[in-house]
């Protein structure tokens, strides 16, 4: 018998110099993230690949495609804005089951989940909160396993943390220029 799923949460901060208003319109310009979580990435084998997105500021309801590199294989996400609330708020729900010709020829396909970005007030600048839940899956991947869990979670967080520094200096320059 199968054990039923547990979700997983993951959550990691950064802090900008750039106003509320100027990160929140960074994280809403989706095309940005191609640079701020691709480009600027750290690693190679974490990071944002592609992105099909519409231009401008993203609000409840829009849609994208991402792909991007996760250890040694490559995510493929069907995403949708949920909440978009200025200048607190943002959150996307990603769901690679989305995915048809994955589902169609019956590969497993990543979990599904939420990223959700608090931006608050920090003295001068902005403290970016970064959520990720990873709430249900058509499988169970090794790095969801109940006993690498512990050892995963510190790993993500590092990897997020790195991508939201970039995200505060991207927006630290979009206010600078």
């Amino acid at each position: 018998m199968a054990r039923p799923f547990r979700p997983l949460r993951t959550q990691t901060s950064a802090t900008s110099k750039a106003s509320p208003e100027v990160v929140y319109d960074t994280i809403a310009d989706l095309r940005a993230h191609l640079e701020w979580s691709g480009e600027r990435a750290s690693s190679d084998t974490f990071k944002l690949l592609e992105l099909d997105a519409p231009a401008g500021t993203a609000t409840v309801g829009t849609t994208f495609t991402s792909s991007g590199a996760a250890d040694n294989s490559t995510f493929h996400d069907r995403s949708v804005v949920i909440e978009a609330s200025r200048p607190t708020r943002f959150t996307i729900e990603t769901d690679p089951a989305s995915n048809a010709s994955a589902v169609s020829a019956g590969r497993r396909t990543s979990p599904i989940g939420t990223t959700r970005y608090d931006v608050e007030p920090d003295g001068a600048g902005t403290k970016i909160v970064y959520t990720e839940t990873v709430e249900r899956a058509n499988y169970t991947p090794y790095w969801l396993n109940a006993l690498v869990r512990p050892i995963f979670r510190p790993l993500v967080n590092r990897a997020d943390r790195k991508q939201l520094q970039n995200l505060a200096r991207l927006a630290e320059e979009r206010s600078a220029g």
